[in-house]
This record gives structure tokens, sequence and C-alpha cells, in this order.
């Protein structure tokens, strides 16, 4: 997305990552797909778009909870493509492998805003940490240890069904969550 991209450099957690990824191209391209989708539905009424947003990212969360890629997969447009140029089976690879390599990670993640530029297309912008403890361990979300992430998202209403066409992401802070 336009505007406001920052860096992609890799950070301490992207190093550990790398080292369970083996060399593949854009490994912090996985915890995407699994955390652009992962907030609580708002109040909106179930027919609205902003509604059917929230829910395509009530049944991704549910999904990475069971890690079922199914679920996962289908919130992925065929036509998904990114700076990294990971297409849909690439992206939805890198989630599958995230399932076996870190069997224990907890995703906390806020759904900042969420704009319709035209009536079938979404801006979501999502902040989303990674930690290897459930946040509801900890007393504050201040205290959470986790790799935290910006992600700007561009869905597109497909046939009825929301689907991620393209995405960005760059480091966040803890604040971000608040």
């Amino acid at each position: 997305m336009d505007g406001g991209e920052a860096s992609s450099a890799p950070s301490s957690g992207f190093a550990k990552l790398r080292r369970y990824t083996h060399g593949m191209r854009r490994p912090w391209v996985v915890p995407l797909l699994a955390l652009l989708l992962l907030c609580p539905g708002c109040r909106c009424s179930p027919s609205s778009p902003e509604e059917r947003v929230r829910q395509t990212i009530d049944a991704v969360i549910a999904a990475v909870r069971e890690r079922d890629i199914k679920p996962v997969a289908n919130a992925v447009s065929e036509h998904y493509s990114d700076r990294e140029r990971n297409d849909k089976q690439q992206v939805v690879s890198l989630v599958r492998m995230q399932f076996v390599v870190h069997p224990n990670l907890y995703l906390v993640t806020k759904i900042s805003s969420i704009e319709f530029p035209e009536p079938a297309q979404a801006r979501v912008l999502l902040f989303a940490a990674l930690a290897s403890v459930p946040a509801g361990v900890l007393p504050d979300l201040r205290n959470l240890s986790a790799d935290v992430y910006r992600f700007d998202l561009a869905m597109a209403d497909e046939d009825g069904t929301w689907r991620v066409q393209r995405a960005s992401w760059a480091p966040a802070t803890i604040k971000d969550l608040l």
C-alpha cells in the first residue's frame, strides 16, 4: 500500500525465524498471513462490508488457533502479491511451515482502521504481536515480550468473499497495540 511503508529490515525476532527457515526468501511473510486476519469483530450490521471483512479476520484467527491451514489459505486471493514477490502459494506454504516450527506462537492483534476506497476494496491497518506466551498469562500488555509488526493490507471482495490481495509490513512497538 502506498505511503507509510517503512523499511522491512529484519529485527532480532526475524533473525531467530531465519534460523528455522533455512534460506527461504522472506520468512517474516509467514506471520503476515496469520496475523493480518487476527482481530475481534466489531458491532456493525452483519451485512456491512466492514463486518464482512472482520468476519474474515475472525475466521482466520480461529484457524490459526487450531493450526488449520485451509481457512487461512481461503483468505488469500489467487491474485495475491507483495513487494517481496510472494504469491498465494508461497505465503500459504510459509504459514504452514510456521505451524510446524512454532507450535506455541501466540498472537495479540489490533485493527487500527478499515477504509473502503471503493465498495469492493478495503484497506486494513493491523498491528500484531508474536509472542511465545499467551497475552492472558501476563497482567499487562506493556510487559509482553514479543515481536510487533504493522501490517497494511489491501483486501477485495471476490465474489462475496473478502480476501487479501496485497500486504506490506514493518516493525512496530507494543505501544501500537495499546
